[in-house]
């Protein structure tokens, strides 16, 4: 049987281990500029071409780390993704 400190250790080691999966589920614009290879403006250019859905938590006006979903990246990359010949 867990003491109730064991048993709030492995809830906060539940919160850490699911914040660490939900990070993992968006890429920021220098994230996804290292993973397709190209510069940060490229990556600007191809998620504003495709109408991509930016999460942005600044407030209006001012600068802040934008980060994009990732099923909106696999979603490009399949688009682009091409059989070699």
């Amino acid at each position: 049987m867990e003491t109730p400190s064991e048993s709030n250790s492995n809830a906060q080691n539940g919160n850490i281990e699911s914040r660490e999966a939900l990070a993992g589920s968006y890429l920021s614009f220098g994230e996804l500029a290292r993973r397709w290879r190209v510069s940060r403006a490229t990556v600007y250019n191809r998620l504003r071409a495709v109408g991509a859905d930016v999460l942005d938590f600044a407030p209006v006006g001012k600068k802040g780390k934008k980060v994009i979903p990732m099923h909106a990246i696999l979603k490009i990359e399949q688009k682009r993704m091409k059989r070699l010949k």
